[in-house]
């Protein structure tokens, strides 16, 4: 017998070995989707049950377009976990002008709802290109940011190619206008391109020019500087226009530690707005308590740790930023989510990824959740966990 060392290299990392090739994956990484995805499932159903039969006749209305997105997600996750998304690379350009067309596109000839026009008609159903902006934003700054390294410190040479790019895609976000997305994408930008070696001064220059932008848009559509009074102030006028996050209060303080029971509570029956999509956190505090509102702060809290410690492990500075990106396009705007709908944060119309009610933002978290367990296969495995990377030869 005799060891073929071609097949047991290895390299120490932190005074550990490691074996090289691809592992099988984090399973709990896994686990943690398809969790939320369930409470997904049956909080939309919860929370929409009395308006769907009230307005469709039907009380599983929503739930069952929830399943048709989420059979749909899972099966952009099981293409995705198996996909090397290191041809996304070669791809980058056509995907650009792809998602460059569809939020010009929107502009158009989008549809509008709620005075925002955000969606494009694609047969039988509503799609928002600008959740599919998220996930290229981060693909195309992995990219970026691994292939120009340490000249990313200089501004012109460096960074000012890439904020071009950003820019423009956010001016076509915002215009619809989409404040909260724009947001969202600015601060995954500024903490990718921080890790990838941008200056912080001049991130620095980039925030206050956001703020500019903030300010603006605060003065130009009004219903986006009163969500900001409403935040100051909560209770000055609880019956009309601090109506929605008063009622969340309610919610959420009603369950107490265990809850009133799925399917109990009050707040969903007409009295929170919004219940199903943005305020759904509202009605997980209602119906299991704290105790269920910090099991799903938990499941979101351990994502970002599994994905922090996959940016470590990981050896190609594309799947890092890949990785780092994907786990922030889905704790950021959960973390955001649930700031708002406790009052920590102004109302910016975020919904909960998986668990919200949605078909565009849906299909997008599972998108990016197939993208993470993939990358998971590369972290290399332990020899002191795994000894199958050892493989015998006989003798001639």
């Amino acid at each position: 017998m005799k060891v073929s060392m071609s097949a047991v290299e290895d390299f120490s990392l932190g005074g550990e070995h490691w074996k090289p090739g691809k592992g099988g994956g984090d399973r709990a990484l896994c686990v943690h989707f398809l969790a939320l995805g369930v409470i997904g499932l049956v909080m939309v159903y919860s929370a929409s049950s009395t308006m769907a039969w009230k307005n469709y006749g039907d009380s599983t209305y929503f739930l069952k377009k929830q399943l048709l997105w989420t059979g749909l997600g899972i099966g952009l996750f099981l293409f995705l976990s198996q996909f090397d998304y290191r041809q996304l690379r070669k791809k980058l350009i056509p995907i650009t002008c792809v998602v460059l067309t569809l939020l010009i596109s929107v502009l158009f000839i989008g549809r509008t709802v709620g005075g925002a026009t955000r969606w494009l008609r694609l047969g039988p159903i509503n799609f928002q290109p600008s959740e599919l902006a998220k996930l290229f934003v981060v693909v195309y700054l992995a990219h970026y940011i691994s292939k120009k390294g340490d000249s990313l410190s200089d501004f012109f040479k460096g960074l000012w190619p890439c904020l071009l790019m950003l820019c423009f895609l956010c001016f076509l976000i915002f215009k619809e206008p989409d404040l909260g997305t724009t947001l969202m994408i600015v601060m995954i930008a500024g903490v990718l391109l921080f890790i990838g070696g941008a200056s912080l001064r001049h991130l620095g220059w980039l925030s206050l020019l956001m703020l500019i932008v903030v300010t603006y848009a605060l003065i130009r559509y009004p219903y986006m500087l009163q969500r900001v009074k409403t935040f100051i102030n909560p209770l000055a006028e609880p019956q009309s226009k601090s109506f929605q996050i008063n009622q969340s209060y309610i919610a959420l303080g009603s369950g107490g530690i265990f809850g009133t029971g799925l399917g109990e509570g009050r707040q969903r029956l007409f009295f929170l707005p919004q219940s199903h999509t943005d305020f759904i956190f509202s009605v997980v505090g209602e119906a299991f308590g704290w105790l269920g509102a910090f099991f799903v702060v938990f499941l979101f809290m351990s994502l970002l740790w599994k994905g922090a410690r996959m940016i470590r492990d990981v050896r190609d500075p594309f799947a890092q930023m890949l990785a780092m990106g994907m786990t922030l396009l889905i704790v950021l705007p959960a973390l955001m989510n649930m700031g708002v709908v406790t009052g920590l944060l102004p109302t910016k119309g975020l919904s909960l990824p998986f668990i919200s009610y949605g078909g565009s933002s849906l299909l997008m978290n599972w998108g990016a959740a197939g993208m993470l367990y993939r990358i998971s296969k590369e972290v290399p495995v332990r020899s002191s966990h795994r000894k199958a990377y050892l493989f015998f030869q006989k003798d001639g």
